[in-house]
């Protein structure tokens, strides 16, 4: 008998009303979802590459050179092409739609004087004329840049500059940066100079080898500018020129020894400076855009110079003159720091120093040499940048006893990623502080999630700007 309710355990008009209206309630919503996921379907549309076509005319036009109607012909290379295409060039177009002696011919010559134009970097920008992509390789990057430059494909020009910009990285920096120069690239070229300004000493202090490279040209605008970031103080980038100049100086200067240079120009004692021979002349604009009342601050300093005889004593003497003069003024209490400085005036003259972060750790450290009195720490974390007036009292014969001292400041921190590319930049911008004994005043304060390491540059002026002439000074003509 069991348990089983069969259908006929109820009238059969009742089951027949609950079965057909469950039937119908699921139908219809499974019915209306259905309706509206096709209705969105339907109303679409659908992008899809044909690969299949683009591959094709790739292979039988570019690459086999089918029904071709021109042959082009360059670096001792034939390549059979068709006019339709390489109309997208307005090189050729010109060509073909002009009045030029290459408008009817079946095969052109193209005479390449840009030595940067090879082979393979006409076979990539030929190709890309066929073709919906193009691939670029760091490496060869440059090659492909002139033809593009030359064939004047701004698409193509354009996804080099991009793939570049990504890729400034020091084996590229320097050849992306003269690349930017010869072909007119602005935006390339500033990013180039920023990355030499970030890392001229901070990588190539531990890279001498690739210093040889750098122009002369290069090296004098980064030396003269105010935002190039000098690790330590004047005279780590003195110690890098002399480095770079011995390099040039030498054919074969390998393997690098700092010993070398050493002897190299302290063996000159007695001749003439260098910067003011037939051999050194080349060199003197650059070593002219050094600060050098920075560069006679510490008595070491001052000893390395004169040992190197590069620089003309008279360069050294004339500084000197001018900073004895601010420190018997100091003394008698007439200056308490920089008057009368302009922004534009304070960047080409203050103090260039910094330091290399690497983690985040609470970092207490001071520019050491001669500073009229003043005794600055600077203090960084993971949070903020401060400086503070250092005056304890077992010190105080060696400082300032004015109450104020003024003082002139600009910080920037720069994040690098491991390309040594610039991914954050922050500055302080110029800050005009008045600063009592042991007071301590944050300068910046870092966004919560700043990536380190960190490059720290600092520009600091603790004097008035120097006159050309102070001799004329009524004070002292009456003496």
């Amino acid at each position: 008998m069991g348990a089983t309710i069969s259908s006929y355990s109820y009238p059969q008009r009742v089951y027949n009303y609950v079965m057909n209206r469950k039937r119908k309630l699921d139908e219809s919503d499974t019915q209306d979802e259905m309706d509206k996921i096709i209705d969105i379907a339907m109303h679409t549309p659908k992008r899809k590459k044909l690969c299949s076509t683009v591959a094709y005319i790739y292979q039988a036009l570019f690459v086999e050179g089918r029904d071709s109607d021109v042959t082009v012909v360059a670096l001792g290379e034939e390549f059979p092409l068709h006019k339709v295409y390489l109309s997208q060039s307005p090189y050729f177009a010109s060509m073909f739609g002009g009045n030029w002696k290459e408008t009817g011919q079946t095969r052109i010559h193209i005479d390449v004087v840009d030595p940067f134009i090879t082979k393979e970097a006409l076979h990539t920008v030929l190709g890309a004329l066929y073709s919906d992509e193009v691939k670029l390789e760091p490496l060869n990057i440059v090659s492909v840049l002139a033809t593009a430059t030359m064939l004047q494909l701004g698409g193509l020009i354009d996804r080099c500059c991009e793939v570049m910009l990504e890729t400034i990285n020091p084996h590229t920096a320097l050849h992306y940066y003269e690349a930017a120069c010869q072909y007119g690239d602005l935006k390339l070229k500033e990013n180039c100079f920023q990355w030499f300004l970030v890392n001229l000493i901070t990588y190539y202090s531990s890279n001498v080898e690739e210093l040889k490279t750098i122009p002369i040209s290069l090296m004098e605008n980064l030396t003269n500018h105010s935002g190039l970031c000098v690790v330590k103080t004047e005279i780590t980038l003195y110690i890098l020129l002399k480095q770079w100049m011995y390099m040039q100086l030498h054919e074969n200067p390998f393997p690098f020894d700092a010993t070398n240079v050493v002897e190299y120009f302290s063996s000159r004692k007695g001749e003439m400076p260098l910067l003011l021979t037939e051999l050194g002349s080349k060199y003197e604009r650059v070593f002219r855009a050094l600060r050098m009342q920075h560069l006679i601050s510490h008595h070491v300093d001052v000893g390395i110079m004169l040992r190197d005889n590069i620089i003309p004593r008279s360069w050294i003497e004339s500084v000197i003159m001018h900073g004895w003069k601010y420190t018997l003024m100091v003394n008698e209490n007439e200056v308490r720091g920089p008057e009368e400085c302009t922004d534009e005036e304070f960047l080409e003259i203050a103090l260039r120093c910094g330091r290399f972060l690497p983690i985040k750790e609470k970092n207490m450290w001071r520019w050491t040499g001669f500073h009229y009195g003043l005794d600055l720490i600077m203090i960084a974390d993971d949070r903020t940048v401060s400086i503070k007036r250092n005056h304890r009292p077992e010190y105080e014969l060696l400082l300032s006893l004015q109450t104020i001292r003024y003082i002139i400041i600009r910080v920037t921190v720069h994040s690098l990623n491991q390309q040594k590319q610039i991914t954050y930049t922050q500055t302080s911008g110029i800050h005009r502080l008045p600063l009592n004994k042991s007071e301590e005043i944050v300068l910046m304060t870092f966004p919560p999630d700043i990536n380190f390491p960190l490059v720290l540059s600092a520009n600091i002026l603790f004097t008035t700007p120097f006159s050309d002439d102070w001799t004329t000074d009524s004070s002292i003509q009456s003496i």
